[in-house]
């Protein structure tokens, strides 16, 4: 009965609110003449991204998380409005201080002030599901994210809602409100894990033990004593998130600024750094950050990338990262069956999906990504706006990616479209196919030395060893037996039986080689051309062997018997 009542509460401010906005804008310049509903409304005359931001803010709880997931999706919404609603990414009403001291008594029997050498009372960022204090233990400073008292009625009862909203488009056809089903499922199966800092924590750790090897990637330390479903206590990170240093460069802060540079701040490097991190992550660990939006991403010293928050993260299966490293090669290749192929691999379909709409669809779009430049086509859109048409795509023609597949490419995005902001001119979609085609190198190193492939190798020499030089020795038989008796010619160098063997040796590391490296046939310094510069040695000692394989003249075999 309680929750009901909860729920009839929520569900009239909602209506309230929505009321409240829809009147405002309606009456515009108007609501001026009434100074009385100038007081009880919000603003009459206001963008239409920022109508959005402020019902948003209004609504508080579970819709300012949603409109932080839609701030990151310019595949959903327009550019203007994902700008608009990046104000609610660091930008919420802290709750108060005697909350936090009560929710750790609570959780761990003792107030923060009993566990902390000291703890500040006023949180250093504050957000839609938690605000983060500043504390220190044994001379360490710590990051303490508290979990405010009420998200957890708040957001169980808007996502009843919201999963009441779906069912009622779904049922009704209320087809303009389509566009709405994609988030709203996204956020209601996202939000839960959220709420639970445990499993945060989890993902955290794994992160962490990743990222020791790589020096351009920290991810905080967890410390398990004081960590609860409600709190959170990791390493914390001195320097400035991302976030600040675009409202830096808007504002013109010039100390903010000017302390970042003498950091050794680059934004070219740490934009290489952000995407090397990213890849390296879902393609060697299939663990990812989720949420890269610039408030959880920090600038630290040497341009090294420190990552907060990890309520969403991705995890990719091998089978998933194969074909999204090839989705990837595949666009910057303008390979568009390719691309196809890798898609819809990592997708879901149904009675209702056209795969032939969707290849029609990607071959018509192509048209604007690329330029025809001599033979090659080379990418005149960004990875980003290649990526929203293509998930735009597969919503028309009813194709699904995997869940977190679709979290691949919203990062992807995401990373693509900071890095327009803060590094502009900055090369995304061939660096990306650089950084993937040598992981693709990676991984086929990894599968040609992997158990299953010894396993082939050993069952392969066996019948080689039954078989094969008995092969061998009728084939060289053969050759050297067209006029009996033979006498072949000697040089120095190998007889012809070595070089046959060296020549199988070197054909075989020339096909390995094309088949690690998958590189365009395309002439200059590069791989290719190095393979056919090999192919044409292992060619010409093939030849060379043949020869001395040739009978020898009449003549010379007399002179040969009488030495």
């Amino acid at each position: 009965m309680k929750a009901l009542w909860l729920n009839l509460r929520r569900l009239g401010w909602i209506v309230r609110v929505l009321a409240a906005h829809a009147l405002a804008n309606l009456l515009g310049a108007r609501l001026e003449r009434w100074p009385w509903l100038v007081a009880r409304l919000p603003p009459g005359v206001v963008p239409e991204p920022e109508r959005l931001r402020m019902i948003l803010e209004d609504l508080g709880g579970t819709f300012l998380k949603l409109g932080q997931m839609l701030a990151l999706q310019p595949d959903i919404l327009s550019l203007e409005y994902c700008n608009a609603l990046f104000k609610l990414l660091d930008r919420v009403e802290p709750f108060p201080y005697g909350e936090v001291v009560r929710i750790f008594r609570e959780d761990l029997g003792k107030a923060p002030e009993e566990i902390f050498d000291s703890i500040e009372r006023e949180p250093i960022a504050t957000a839609s599901i938690g605000q983060v204090h500043v504390a220190r233990l044994d001379g360490r400073k710590l990051a303490v994210k508290v979990q405010r008292p009420t998200v957890k009625t708040d957001f169980a009862g808007d996502i009843r809602l919201m999963s009441s909203a779906l069912r009622m488009i779904r049922v009704l056809h209320l087809k303009p409100l389509y566009w709405l089903i994609e988030p709203l499922s996204e956020f209601v199966a996202w939000t839960a894990e959220e709420l639970d800092y445990c499993k945060e924590a989890r993902y955290m750790e794994q992160l962490h033990i990743n990222a020791r090897d790589n020096r351009a990637e920290r991810v905080p330390e967890v410390l398990w004593s004081y960590t609860t479903r409600r709190i959170l206590v990791t390493e914390f990170f001195d320097g400035a998130t991302l976030l600040g240093y675009l409202r830096a460069r808007e504002t013109r802060d010039e100390l903010t600024l000017r302390r970042l540079e003498l950091a050794g701040f680059e934004p070219q490097r740490f934009a290489r750094n952000i995407i090397e991190n990213f890849l390296g992550d879902a393609f060697r660990h299939g663990l990812f950050h989720a949420d890269l939006h610039p408030a959880n991403l920090m600038i630290l010293h040497d341009n090294v990338v420190g990552y907060v928050d990890f309520g969403i993260t991705g995890v990719l299966s091998h089978y998933s990262r194969r074909h999204l490293i090839n989705l990837t090669l595949a666009y910057t290749r303008a390979d568009l069956d390719g691309m196809c192929q890798a898609f819809f691999k990592v997708t879901s379909m149904d009675a209702s999906s056209d795969p032939e709409g969707f290849r029609a669809g990607l071959q018509k779009m192509s048209d604007s990504w690329y330029d025809l430049q001599g033979r090659e086509r080379r990418l005149r859109k960004n990875f980003t706006l290649v990526m929203l048409d293509m998930l735009r795509l597969s919503r028309a023609t009813n194709i699904w990616p995997e869940r977190d597949v679709i979290k691949y490419i919203r990062s992807a995005i995401a990373i693509d479209g900071l890095i327009t902001r803060f590094a502009p001119g900055f090369d995304v979609g061939r660096y990306l196919a650089a950084v993937c085609g040598r992981h693709l190198r990676q991984e086929a190193w990894q599968l040609l030395f992997s158990y299953e492939r010894m396993v082939e190798w050993s069952a392969a020499a066996g019948h080689l060893a039954e078989d094969g030089g008995a092969r061998a020795a009728r084939f060289l038989d053969k050759v050297t037996s067209r006029e009996p008796p033979v006498a072949v010619r000697r040089r120095a160098g190998a007889v012809p039986a070595e070089r046959a063997f060296g020549f199988a040796t070197i054909t075989f590391g020339i096909a390995l080689l094309i088949t690690m490296t998958g590189e365009r046939a395309a002439l200059g310094l590069n791989l290719f051309t190095a393979e056919l510069l090999v192919a044409g040695a292992a060619l010409a000692m093939f030849l060379n062997s043949l020869r001395r394989c040739v009978p020898v003249a009449p003549a010379n075999r007399k002179e040969t018997a009488h030495a």
